[in-house]
């Protein structure tokens, strides 16, 4: 189904994004002269390590991610608190509480300004799709969770027919597919002179009142966007991504559009897709990409959950404590911790499931 390189370059997309993450909690809180022990890139048994300033920077087997050790800070998934230097001065826990809330805001903010990056490199040096080339038939891309891409439409694969009717240039997708509306409909495609069909029923997009099956054109043109206007874009987008999906999740509580969450599995399939794309249609997808996924870190490691693997979840107890002028004790962030724990195992276990299925239907067209 893949080649490594698909494989290797998710992992390494996953890793970059979670990297960044961890590396803004470990400057906040090395700028406040917190005793930071180790910042490692991976999990699992060290390949390596370098100690400089009283940190440990390792280098470990398991290539997804990785994680800050923070003196004072007991987040069981981030390091132990085994083995941290008794200096108080230079524990977590003695912080002011403003000083704790920007260490721990400091991971999904990094992730922000990590995306808005990306983003500016992309409008000034690869540029944004702004029109096709030709009005062939012949598919650029299927947008990741749409119909025509769970049903396994890749680039290069040309639209022969749909419902029985003839596609002789791209505008004919829409003419017809606004006459079959949410109706299941044969798509005929021809990939490497061979006529596949596949059965599709087509996505309502509320914001534009039509339907689509979800694919993008060939050979798209890719301009670039002056400096100036660039840097006011990247600016807005935050705000722009913040809103755009609090609308997607409004659309999926009222029924109007499925609720679908991409894993790993899933951001596998996305980038084996891309790499069927010429060089410069993949960076700018990537990069694409790339600002979905740390975007997305941020806005769910903020969720205001009283669970401490989340960090909205911290600046809450945080808060709570303050509120309530009292600490939990050890044994209820503990139990916290568990629930949380429990519900990141479920929501990971229930998107896999969801993962597999769209590949299976994607790769062997069920």
């Amino acid at each position: 189904m893949f080649n490594l390189n698909t494989i290797w370059i998710t992992l390494l997309l996953l890793s970059v994004m979670v990297v960044v993450h961890e590396y803004g909690h470990f400057l906040l809180a090395r700028l406040f002269g917190v005793a930071t022990p180790e910042f490692s890139v991976g999990f699992g048994p060290l390949i390596g390590k370098i100690n400089h300033n009283g940190v440990q920077y390792s280098l470990r087997w398991i290539l997804l991610g990785g994680f800050v050790k923070i003196a004072g800070m007991d987040i069981a998934l981030e390091g132990s608190a085994e083995d941290l230097p008794p200096d108080a001065e230079k524990s977590f826990a003695t912080l002011p509480l403003w000083k704790k809330i920007t260490v721990i805001a400091a991971g999904p903010i990094f992730n922000v300004l990590f995306a808005m990056i990306l983003m500016f490199v992309m409008f000034v040096a690869v540029g944004i799709p702004g029109g096709q080339k030709n009005d062939a038939a012949i598919v650029g891309q299927a947008t990741p969770g749409s119909p025509a891409f769970d049903a396994g439409i890749r680039p290069g694969d040309r639209i022969v027919s749909i419902a029985e009717l003839p596609v002789q240039k791209w505008s004919d997708i829409a003419e017809i597919i606004s006459k079959t509306k949410s109706n299941k409909v044969p798509v005929i495609i021809e990939r490497k002179g061979k006529k596949i069909e596949r059965i599709i029923k087509p996505m309502y997009l509320p914001d534009y009142k039509r339907y689509l099956l979800g694919i993008g054109p060939i050979a798209q043109r890719l301009h670039r966007i002056p400096v100036g206007e660039a840097f006011i874009k990247t600016l807005q987008f935050p705000l722009v991504f913040m809103q755009g999906t609090v609308k997607v999740f409004s659309l999926m509580f009222s029924g109007k559009v499925k609720s679908e969450f991409m894993g790993p599995i899933g951001m596998v399939t996305v980038v084996d897709q891309f790499l069927q794309m010429p060089p410069m249609v993949f960076l700018y997808n990537i990069l694409e990409f790339g600002i979905q996924i740390s975007m997305s870190l941020f806005l769910f490691n903020m969720l205001p959950l009283p669970l401490p693997l989340l960090d909205g979840g911290w600046i809450v107890i945080l808060l709570m404590e303050r509120l309530f002028r009292r600490k939990f004790t050890s044994e209820q962030k503990a139990a916290a911790q568990m629930v949380g724990l429990a519900a990141v195992l479920f929501l990971g276990v229930w998107v896999a499931y969801g993962d597999l299925l769209r590949a299976f239907r994607r790769f062997f067209g069920g």
